[in-house]
């Protein structure tokens, strides 16, 4: 997953000049589709993007698709270059599951434990309540972090592994009380779908819906993500390459991927509710269900079943139904605008915490001059990045500074005579000032990140390597000035 250094600078820079749109064989830029790809290689060249694919559905057909850049591999990026979609995989999971609906096979409002029985969370009464709606719409109470997410190791049976993760998770709040996004909600939908079908579930969603799609590229398995490029991460600003990660339980929640044709035959079935060149995956009934937002997330912003529901283009009179997600090196965005009969999926092979909404605006961006607006600003980087990098820059210059000087000092100590009344709080002082930093690295600033350690490693690498260095420096920092301490203490008593 490491960063291949600072070449990809220069990378990013001769993709921004030399950027190249390809379109798909059977639709011919317009004026729309021009102004399009102008916008998008502008936010390419924004965000740093070394790579991007993009395409433009209706109802019917495919009707373009642009590609720009290169992925990880050095490869100019094509309709064929696979990407991971990230939280893109929940609304392609609601479909799998709304199947089982209609099949008779899960009710949406039966608690989960009817077909997982081993299911419990820390208060065993609240995991009891918890129905499969509830999953679908995000509201079953579980917290964004857990430890049964985002888990590279193979074994055996990984989503009954990972369901037993969550028996010492505390839920935030009631089942049904509240939105709170958690990719848990669908990792335990995968485990529904398999104790439901007695399949695995990377098989289930190619028969019931990948399949019948023509998805032919999807990615689902730890064997098909072999083929992935590498990915990129953001390091103090710039993009570096990073090694695909796979979580066998992820196609669920946030680890399926594909091609941008892949993604569009997706779109443009859940944009004629449910089916796709004449076969219905999806009843009508079960496709509108999943595109209406029953869940406050905003006043203008509602969670359906897997899906976004907003107004953000009401003024150009359409709904807009969409879901963006992320992956280690990274971002796919699918954006529905039912009434203007488009949709339009949007892939970067680039993601960083702090650029989550820049890369999101992008996509929403595009859909608006889809939809026959103006795209606006667009949202940029978290100006909280820059300064966090600054910050834990200087102090871990400063903490190695502090530790190789106090290392120097236990070597060769001063001869300065020894003040027990000076040298006791000093020691006190500086033990102390080291293991606070240590505690701040390795907890308190990731907790107000709102990640764990391993998650903020996934996004944000280069934030991840400086806490671990200040955290690492600040024991060390201790470790020596208390040493230096006891030994200037021994020498006085000596003599």
């Amino acid at each position: 997953m490491g960063p291949r250094g600072y070449g990809a600078v220069l990378l990013a820079v001769v993709l921004a000049l030399c950027a190249v749109v390809i379109p798909a064989p059977a639709a011919h830029a317009g004026g729309a589709e021009q102004e399009m790809d102008a916008y998008l290689r502008e936010r390419m060249s924004d965000a740093k993007a070394p790579g991007m694919a993009y395409a433009i559905v209706d109802r019917r057909e495919v009707e373009h698709i642009g590609t720009m850049g290169k992925d990880g591999d050095g490869d100019p990026v094509t309709a064929r270059t696979p990407f991971l979609w990230g939280s893109v995989a929940k609304p392609v999971t609601a479909t799998a599951v709304m199947k089982l609906v209609e099949d008779g096979k899960v009710d949406l409002d039966r608690p989960v434990r009817a077909y997982l029985p081993d299911f419990t969370l820390e208060d065993r009464a609240a995991a009891a309540r918890i129905t499969v709606r509830h999953l679908l719409q995000q509201t079953s109470g579980l917290p964004e972090v857990t430890d049964a997410t985002d888990r590279f190791e193979h074994r055996r049976d990984p989503y009954r592994s990972a369901v037993a993760k969550l028996a010492d998770v505390s839920p935030l709040a009631e089942p049904g009380a509240k939105h709170i996004y958690a990719s848990a909600n669908y990792l335990l939908l995968g485990a529904v779908v398999e104790a439901v079908t007695g399949r695995p579930f990377a098989a289930y969603l190619r028969t019931s819906v990948l399949d019948p799609l023509h998805m032919t590229g999807a990615i689902t398995t730890r064997a098909q993500a072999a083929r992935l490029p590498d990915g990129h991460g953001y390091v103090y600003g710039q993009p570096a390459a990073m090694s695909p990660r796979f979580d066998e339980t992820g196609p669920s929640y946030g680890y399926l991927g594909g091609t941008v044709k892949d993604l569009a035959h997706f779109a443009m079935a859940h944009l004629d509710n449910g089916s796709f060149r004449g076969t219905q995956v999806l009843e009508p009934g079960s496709a509108r269900t999943m595109h209406t937002g029953t869940v406050r997330i905003q006043d203008t912003h509602h969670y359906g079943l897997g899906w976004r529901d907003d107004d953000r283009n009401a003024d150009l009179g359409t709904r807009t139904i969409w879901h963006g997600g992320a992956a280690p090196g990274y971002q796919a965005t699918v954006v529905l605008l039912p009434e203007k009969d488009r949709a339009l999926v949007v892939m970067q092979n680039i993601y960083g915490y702090f650029q989550a909404e820049q890369h999101v605006s992008t996509a929403l961006g595009a859909a608006r001059i889809l939809a026959g607006g103006r795209p606006g600003g667009g949202e940029s980087e978290d100006p909280m990045y820059q300064g966090l990098l600054a910050g834990l820059t200087a102090v871990a210059v400063a903490v190695t500074a502090a530790t190789g000087w106090a290392a120097f000092r236990l070597v060769r100590p001063s001869a300065r005579p020894v003040r027990w009344r000076r040298t006791v709080p000093a020691t006190m002082a500086w033990v102390l000032a080291g293991l606070g930093l240590a505690y701040g690295a390795w907890f308190a600033v990731p907790e107000s990140l709102g990640g764990s350690r391993q998650l903020i490693r996934l996004f944000t690498p280069d934030i991840g390597w400086l806490l671990a260095a200040v955290a690492i420096g600040g024991l060390a920092l201790a470790a020596t000035r208390l040493g230096c301490g006891l030994r200037r203490l021994g020498r006085s008593r000596a003599r």
